[in-house]
């Protein structure tokens, strides 16, 4: 919190993952906490514990194809656990795709 002219402010919090597709209504992790698909480097337990649910969703394929895809950014998406995916596995999925091709 911070004060400027004796008023109080506080950050904006994040309270829900914003996933686009009518796919994201089934996504576990639209009704979960988001920290907990977005650990932090030595939380590997934690993306563990979220790779594991993820990967057994009924709608992985599209949350793996959207992450994927670049939709919102150049290259896909580059942090969190997507499609039961962590990003380093997203990036090799990428590689291969382009040695694919």
């Amino acid at each position: 919190m911070t004060r400027r002219n004796g008023a109080r402010h506080t950050a904006a919090t994040v309270t829900a993952v914003t996933i686009p597709g009518r796919w994201a209504e089934r996504a576990l992790c639209a009704q979960a906490d988001p920290d907990a698909w977005f650990p932090g480097n030595r939380q590997r337990g934690l993306a563990a514990t979220a790779t594991h649910i993820c990967g057994h969703r009924p709608v992985r394929a599209q949350c793996l194809n959207y992450a994927l895809s670049g939709t919102d950014t150049w290259s896909g998406i580059s942090t969190g656990i997507w499609g039961g995916t962590t990003p380093q596995e997203r990036d090799q999925l990428r590689q291969r795709k382009a040695v694919a091709a």
